[in-house]
């Protein structure tokens, strides 16, 4: 008679077996591309649009295809053509700088748009095809640094669906996260190779890759963190080799920063990006802020982002769970750290990785390096308990606090995380597309190419604002060569018609409301009252302010009356751009609150009102 298969035994013995599986890079790399296959349905999203108009050669004046990552470079010309045509707002401040020096990706989109320029599902698999080399790239750093064993297979199991990098892989703007980490992972590659395997072209090709990986994204700094922790505790030579092994990659991030600041390259002005070189003071404060929410979205299940898009109280409140569960996991494994040169290599490559990416606002999508000393970490503290020395008491406390802790973390990364990464892509078409549909019902007659189209409201500038001229180039429509936003926030408005050309505008969440709202605006030049912002057809003076120095008061004078032909009105409403009769003198209009997909869970105001105003 057989005797019945242990079912749970063995398949945890052939779970092992797949682990250790020397195939396992080539195995994870298919799954990761198989977990986002549904982001080939996702189409051109959000700043897909402003790179493709550059690809096709469709966009206006002082734009140019090299500069599709880069806003603007600071040029005072081109930052008053940007402010005149309404691409940015009104009230950006002088000196205002975006730029991102990311050509290596650029080559990748550049390739798309030679290839299959109408084809966004093939763009997707092309980034898709990055993902799994990324994958394997990695599974092949875990097996070299903790050896053919389950740590190591586990550590790159866990890395292949980890649902952070779900969003840059359905996202064509953000493949630049998929480049920098893969060429930064190689450059780790070939450092260890070189210095504890004798390889020596490692000597070189470790710089190459790390110059790949710095051409492709800023965010490939985080390589430096992980070369100094292996330094630190991997690295077995005299104190001198170690720094002299060092010293090229040195070279190289010498060499990239002195032609980041020769090119222009970084961010100024911004209330959202933080540049360390430029603002230490303001850049030690943001590390604060976004560290702990970047680790809580790397171990846990809510997202590094939620407090943000919550807003309100719910911004403290999210910084300090997060800062609470950053305690708790230094706690939980620090007896691991201590004891382990591998999962202190882990752990300082992890903290380390935070430095580059704290200057953006918190976020799952910037977590890629983050989460690759995470998940090494992670997998030593769940292939084996802990060893270090304590009394038999104090073992059989931690037992069932382990045991829930490692149901957590499974829970966590290997259950939900490959079930949420599906999600991504339907996830960035509902942020992307309501702005599509919005900007479609902005009239497209040939009357509005001599017009200036005034936005009384919208639910934010960037996604709202700036891509209408973009989509109505893109589709060969007529647009208007200045547009003017009056109100830019998630909040309702009240507009009062002052005399034949002006109009007083109160806004109660104040201009900088939203997710995205000090985006083109830092804190450290604030428009006071008194202040005023001309440009050739309206001057606005600020009137008002609320306590975070957000304007709330604003009275806008405009060179024509305001029934002049010359001036197209729309305001926001239930999705859409409607059009808008400014009031009579004397009169007032009190608009709803527009509600887009970045402030749908946004604690705040959304009382609406109808009244005069909308036609």
């Amino acid at each position: 008679m057989r005797s019945a298969a242990p079912g749970p035994l063995a398949a945890a013995g052939r779970a092992r077996a797949a682990l250790l599986d020397r195939r396992l890079p080539l195995i994870l790399a298919l799954l990761s591309i198989a977990l986002m296959l549904p982001a080939l349905r996702v189409g051109w999203q959000l700043d897909d649009h402003t790179q493709r108009l550059m690809m096709l050669g469709r966009a206006p004046e002082d734009f140019s295809g090299m500069e599709a990552f880069s806003v603007l470079r600071g040029d005072p010309g081109e930052l008053a053509f940007f402010v005149e045509s309404g691409i940015l707002p009104w009230w950006t401040p002088e000196g205002f700088r975006m730029a991102f020096f990311r050509f290596l990706t650029l080559a990748t989109t550049w390739l798309d748009y030679r290839l299959w320029p109408d084809s966004p599902a093939l763009m997707h698999l092309h980034s898709l095809l990055w993902l799994g080399a990324l994958v394997a790239a990695a599974a092949l750093l875990y097996r070299r640094v903790l050896g053919g064993t389950l740590a190591a297979g586990l550590a790159a199991l866990l890395y292949a669906v980890d649902d952070a990098h779900a969003a840059p892989a359905a996202w064509l703007a953000n493949r630049n996260a998929l480049l920098a980490t893969f060429f930064g992972i190689l450059c780790l590659l070939a450092h260890d190779r070189f210095r504890r395997a004798g390889w020596r072209p490692g000597a070189a090709l470790g710089p190459l890759a790390l110059a790949l990986a710095l051409a492709s994204g800023e965010a490939a700094l985080a390589t430096v963190g992980y070369l100094a922790a292996h330094a630190l505790f991997l690295d077995r030579g005299a104190a001198r080799e170690r720094l002299l092994a060092l010293a090229p990659h040195a070279i190289v991030v010498a060499a990239w920063a002195a032609v980041y600041r020769w090119g222009g390259f970084g961010v100024r002005g911004s209330g959202l990006y933080v540049d360390p070189l430029s603002d230490p003071l303001g850049f030690a404060a943001a590390l604060a802020e976004r560290a702990p929410l970047l680790l809580l979205g790397q171990w846990t299940p809510l997202p590094a982002e939620l407090g943000f898009l919550l807003g309100g109280g719910a911004i403290r409140l999210s910084w300090w769970i997060a800062v609470a569960a950053a305690a708790g996991l230094a706690a939980l494994l620090a007896p691991l750290v201590r004891r382990d040169a591998t999962a202190r290599f882990w752990a300082l490559g992890m903290l380390l990785s935070l430095l580059p990416v704290a200057a953006a606002p918190p976020s799952n999508r910037l977590l890629f390096f983050v989460g690759l000393g995470g998940m090494g970490l992670l997998a030593r503290f769940l292939a084996g308990p802990e060893a270090e020395p304590a009394a038999p008491a104090a073992k059989a406390r931690r037992g069932p606090l382990r045991r829930a802790l490692v149901a957590f973390f499974v829970a966590t990364h290997l259950v939900l995380a490959p079930l949420s990464m599906p999600f991504a892509g339907p996830a960035l078409r509902a942020l992307g597309e309501p702005a599509i549909a919005a900007a479609a019902t902005i009239p497209s007659d040939p009357a509005i190419a001599g017009q200036t189209l005034v936005v009384v409201t919208a639910p934010d500038y960037l996604v709202f604002v700036t891509v209408i001229p973009t989509l109505k180039a893109l589709a060969g429509a007529p647009y208007s060569p200045r547009v003017r936003a009056l109100a830019a926030s998630p909040a309702p408005v009240e507009v009062r018609r002052l005399d034949e050309r002006t109009l007083a505008v109160r806004i109660e969440g104040g201009l900088y409301g939203g997710t995205l709202g000090r985006l083109f605006r830092d804190a450290d030049r604030p428009l006071v009252p008194g202040d005023e912002v001309e440009l050739s057809d309206f001057r606005a003076r600020i009137v008002a302010t609320d306590a975070a120095g957000s304007p709330t008061g604003i009275v806008y004078s405009f060179a024509a009356p305001l029934d002049d032909p010359s001036l197209r009105w729309v305001a926001y409403r239930d999705g859409a751009f409607v059009p808008f009769v400014p009031p009579p003198i004397g009169e007032s209009a009190r608009l709803e609150a527009p509600i887009g997909p970045f402030d749908r869970l946004a604690v705040r105001d959304r009382a609406t009102a109808g009244g005069p105003g909308y036609e």
